[in-house]
């Protein structure tokens, strides 16, 4: 086995356990608080603030766009992202933030401007949720967007591995 994926192997098994053990204990958390397990994340409302936090700290922002009655996007967050949550890799690694659509509340996007959050998931394309996209303090892409869920086998180190090359791609962006 190469370094590589003994490396992916011991992060999946981690996160594995991590799903095992805390996504219990976050249901019921969520379920306490009346708020429903998809409740995790906490909804982005000023981008252009959170741009500024990611500058400085170094790290992408990790942007969910979900929708209140779509049922992978609460098993998304309930059975990755959550656990990512836990585990400390945001904001560590990655700042985690979801837009919710079909939203009569504004946001600020990352030039200061108040729009809809669906009138932001026109300005990104999003054709369906859950769609995640990387994206660096002004909002731009890093990596390619990921688009849907159906189950947590291989998709954390998917995500992983995207939350990687992300922050690769931000730190050769600060090379004079």
């Amino acid at each position: 086995m190469t370094r590589l994926q003994n490396f992916i192997t011991q992060r999946w098994l981690v996160l594995a356990l991590l799903c095992l053990f805390a996504g219990p204990a976050l249901a019921n958390e969520d379920d306490r608080a009346g708020n429903g397990p998809h409740t995790v994340l906490m909804e982005a409302s000023d981008l252009q603030a959170l741009g500024r936090i990611v500058r400085e700290a170094g790290v992408p922002i990790l942007l969910m766009f979900a929708s209140e009655d779509c049922h992978f996007c609460e098993r998304l967050e309930a059975e990755v992202l959550g656990p990512m949550k836990l585990a400390g890799d945001d904001p560590r690694r990655v700042l985690l933030r979801k837009i919710m659509l079909e939203t009569p509340d504004s946001l600020r996007d990352f030039q200061g401007r108040n729009i809809s959050s669906d009138e932001l998931a026109r300005r990104k394309k999003v054709g369906m949720v859950p769609t995640l996209y990387l994206l660096d303090g002004d909002g731009r892409e890093l990596v390619p967007k990921i688009v849907g869920y159906t189950s947590p086998d291989f998709y954390p180190a998917y995500l992983d591995q995207a939350i990687d090359v992300a922050r690769a791609r931000l730190r050769q962006s600060k090379v004079p």
